[in-house]
């Protein structure tokens, strides 16, 4: 169990815990919201530092998210990107997502997130940045679970290897006991985020799958990340000081 936990940090971290070989590799997946909660709480406490003006502290955090999470979900996203927005064919589709070379949709794609997000940080409670961590983990757990694998092999079918109910319910026990805290201890309003995280999954989720023949890839759940991080965030706005 500890080997999953060290494993699931490893893969979706750049923090200095060493490399630790699963039972299984889909046994991570339970993991998965308990990493983003860590990632929230540094994203909070670098929140929270006096900084001089608010952009500058919202560009802080942007950068330890980035750094925290060595970019991983946003190569999916950009590689999501260019493929499921481009005319072809499904089978076509599947190729450019693995081209390692980065296309115009994909360039524009990470812009819009990121500007997106440096936004959101600016105006929204820290409280929020514990949150969208977790929502965006959960909801590749939700995916990788509830949608079949475009492929036969690659990333995502190895990571997929040993999921099952009891790595879904054990993350959705993290995703709840975290989230009931944070809204205990701070703010109740996060408790609506799953709303946003299972409309995103869905919404999404269904699309891509669509878009790529009836199955989702490791790029599609790192997207499905990304954007329900935003989702998340962009629910908070709705409750910002004007």
């Amino acid at each position: 169990m500890l080997a999953d936990l060290r494993a699931a940090f490893a893969f979706l971290t750049t923090l200095p815990v060493g490399y630790a070989e699963p039972r299984r590799p889909g046994h991570l997946f339970a993991w998965f919201p308990l990493v983003g909660g860590v990632i929230g709480l540094v994203l909070w406490g670098v929140a929270l530092i006096p900084w001089p003006v608010t952009q500058v502290s919202a560009l802080a955090v942007l950068v330890a998210w980035v750094l925290l999470t060595g970019g991983l979900h946003l190569d999916g996203f950009g590689d999501s990107c260019d493929g499921l927005l481009a005319m072809v064919t499904p089978e076509r589709r599947l190729e450019i997502m693995k081209d390692p070379r980065t296309g115009t949709w994909a360039v524009v794609g990470l812009v819009l997130v990121l500007l997106g997000k440096f936004v959101l940080i600016g105006v929204v409670a820290p409280v929020w940045l514990l949150a969208a961590p977790v929502m965006g983990r959960t909801a590749m757990v939700l995916a990788a679970y509830g949608f079949p694998h475009a492929r036969t092999a690659g990333l995502g079918v190895y990571y997929r290897d040993g999921l099952g109910w009891n790595q879904l319910a054990a993350a959705l026990l993290f995703t709840v006991a975290m989230l009931a805290a944070a809204g205990w201890l701070l703010d109740l309003r996060v408790l609506l985020a799953p709303g946003v995280l299972l409309f995103t999954v869905w919404a999404f989720g269904r699309w891509a799958a669509a878009r790529l023949g009836g199955g989702l890839t490791g790029d599609s759940y790192g997207a499905i990340c990304e954007l329900s991080e935003v989702g998340c965030l962009l629910l908070a706005l709705f409750f910002a000081p004007m």
